[in-house]
């Protein structure tokens, strides 16, 4: 096994968020010349974990610091020696030539040249505002100058062990698969007109789920996990000791912990929580059990919740438990142009993630997943974010964030389509193409490897699947994903029915018995698919609208009218016995809407059972009538002997 080191690092320095200059970006300022600097290096009280092996409490001999300025070579190492030490080890005094500071004075910013220690934990590159730091499980520092002092603060928490026994090394998790290490930690540390602005952010590239240590296991060394602040384990958290590179023994808590930056958290020995592991290895021995655990309740009984549900058809409890996971958004990103900026939740979807998640409390086995994108341009930055490493690597922290600040359970993508140019007509006539790219389907894949890895073991990933099986390499990814949801509707307008059960005269393309072969012959068994079901179908456009929902459709039927206007003569309800669906039309069997009721999820429920699928799913939840009464029958046909 090879170790995994922690990546904590990059601190963004001397700028504000909104001023902050990228690297290789032009210079903002110029005109001060190469100077000789002496600096007092202090190590004051904000700088110290209070410990003496781990963190950074006094001087050394030895210890190098790398002080920056203004360009991408303008740097000095400084090696510390005894006589720049004060006797308490608290200060040094050091000088460095050719090195240009920083003027951003017009920003009410005082500092002007930066630090970080250990040097030798620093990329080389054009710093600009930030040092990247690389391959450490030890306290990082960074720095700023208050005119001829450089003030030191740490950028990270620390927990320490000891322990008694054969063990050589560890391994450190969270329990929910937490992101314990970085390739790029951002801490912005500003001082600006006379008051210290420090700003902890977390920027990730490469995230590691798990790091490692070599461990001093004589019963009374103090072992140190370095971890970035604001490390966040709400389900605890869990050490493996390994000897000869095999795990053999871990403690674990359950216990929430976070991990704040310049705080100690001593364990003590934590012989006494050991227990063996009898695979004596780290990966687990059933994945498939492992993925079934994370599924919960099967078979799936899923829908989509979005954010244009009206708050007066909020589901009650009795309406949740209708569904064994619910799948609740919009969530897409921020910067659609570039795939960057992070994710926001359409509003009202947060209020909404929050009044769902409450209902576990009573319903403890609801899996709530987050559902990001959407169809066309709704999915714009996916294709952006998924070719960048650095985007890839944000993307996945966000996805963590957004778990665990609602309290859910994994996340469903909803990228329609890698590789496929959609085109929306806009209101001016022109047409509108999002940004797709041909490596999407290459990209999806590694996208996925990256989410499980930040996501971890215990939280879910499904996605939405077009129904002809295109665009994604569906048997490659199904290492890292748990599911998937194949969406066997909006398949045909009228004339043509919107989700065929079966091939009739009405089916336009293909039906969903035959996207469920597509996708069985690429690779993917029938019980790691869950089957699309339409709470809506389509309209002509001219009787019915575009879109018309079961609410509209036994409007029609019992009212006839939909919206307040009349479809008398266009609302008798027709059987095609062979694609096994319904449909609204006139007294001579042409199709003016399509849509579901009772009896045709009876036939596709059937469908699901025959062919040992994982479940079913429906978009959406608001297409349903106010009496439930769709939901109530797919729960009733599914739990059914």
């Amino acid at each position: 096994m090879k170790y995994f080191k922690i990546f904590l690092a990059a601190l963004l320095l001397g700028v504000i968020a909104t001023s902050c200059q990228k690297e290789g970006s032009p210079e903002p300022d110029s005109g001060r010349e190469p100077q000789s600097l002496t600096f007092c290096c202090v190590l004051e009280g904000d700088s110290k974990l209070s410990i003496d092996a781990a963190g950074k409490t006094r001087w050394e001999p030895g210890d190098q610091i790398l002080v920056h300025g203004k360009g991408s070579s303008n740097r000095a190492t400084v090696t510390l020696t005894s006589g720049n030490i004060s006797a308490d080890g608290k200060s040094a005094t050091i000088t460095v030539s050719g090195i240009t500071p920083y003027d951003r004075s017009a920003d009410g910013i005082t500092s002007s040249i930066y630090a970080a220690y250990p040097a030798d934990a620093v990329s080389s590159g054009d710093l600009s505002y930030y040092t990247p730091f690389k391959d450490s499980n030890r306290p990082l520092m960074a720095a700023y100058n208050i005119e001829d002092k450089l003030i030191f603060r740490n950028c990270c928490g620390v927990i320490s062990f000891s322990v008694s026994g054969d063990y050589d090394s560890y391994l450190f998790s969270g329990n929910s698969g937490e992101t314990v290490g970085y390739g790029t930690y951002e801490a912005k540390i500003i001082y600006k007109k006379g008051k210290e602005v420090a700003e902890y952010t977390h920027y990730t590239k490469d995230p590691a789920t798990v790091i490692s240590g070599a461990v001093t296991a004589d019963g009374s060394t103090l072992n140190y996990i370095c971890l970035p602040a604001g490390a966040d384990f709400k389900s605890g958290f869990t050490i493996k000791l390994l000897k000869d590179e095999k795990a053999v023994a871990q403690a674990t808590t359950g216990t929430a912990v976070n991990v704040k930056r310049n705080r100690l958290l001593p364990l003590g020995d934590i012989g006494p929580r050991l227990s063996d592991i009898s695979s004596g290895g780290d990966q687990p021995s059933d994945p498939e059990a492992e993925r079934l655990a994370r599924l919960g309740q099967t078979p799936i009984i899923s829908c989509y919740f979005t954010e244009y549900t009206s708050s007066s058809v909020f589901p009650t409890l009795e309406d949740v438990k209708c569904f064994t996971h619910i799948n609740v958004g919009h969530a897409r990103f921020v910067n659609k142009t570039t795939g960057d900026g992070g994710l926001e939740i359409k509003s009202p979807g947060p209020s909404y993630l929050t009044k769902l998640a409450a209902y576990k409390k009573d319903y403890p086995e609801l899996k709530l997943l987050l559902f990001i994108g959407g169809w066309g341009k709704n999915a714009d930055g996916f294709s952006q974010m998924a070719q960048s490493p650095e985007k890839r690597a944000l993307f996945c922290s966000e996805c963590v964030r957004l778990c665990d600040e609602y309290n859910l359970d994994g996340v469903d993508l909803d990228w329609e389509y890698p590789t496929y140019a959609a085109s929306t007509k806009l209101d001016d006539g022109t047409y509108y193409y999002n940004g797709a790219d041909p490596s999407d389907t290459k990209n999806f894949t590694t996208l996925v490897k990256e989410l499980r890895e930040a996501l971890g073991r215990k939280r879910l990933i499904s996605y939405a699947a077009s129904d002809s099986g295109n665009y994604i390499d569906n048997a490659a990814v199904l290492e890292w994903v748990d599911y998937i949801n194949v969406m066997t509707y909006s398949m045909g307008d009228p004339p043509y029915h919107n989700s065929p059960l079966y091939r009739s005269s009405l089916t336009r393309k293909r039906s969903c018995e035959e996207s469920i072969e597509i996708f069985h012959n690429q690779g993917v068994p029938y019980n790691r698919m869950a089957f699309g079901l339409g709470f809506y179908g389509h309209g002509d456009g001219s009787v019915y609208p575009s879109s018309v929902s079961y609410a509209m459709a036994a409007e029609a039927l019992n009212k006839g009218t939909v919206n307040g206007k009349s479809v008398a003569g266009y609302n008798i309800r027709h059987w095609d016995n062979v694609g096994k669906n319904c449909y609204l039309g006139d007294a001579s069997g042409t199709m003016y809407a399509s849509y579901e009721d009772a009896e045709s999820l009876a036939y596709r429920v059937a469908f699901v059972k025959s062919k040992g699928m994982l479940g079913a799913f429906a978009w959406e939840y608001r297409e349903d009538d106010t009496s439930g009464t769709l939901r109530k029958a797919l729960h009733s046909l599914m739990t059914a002997e």
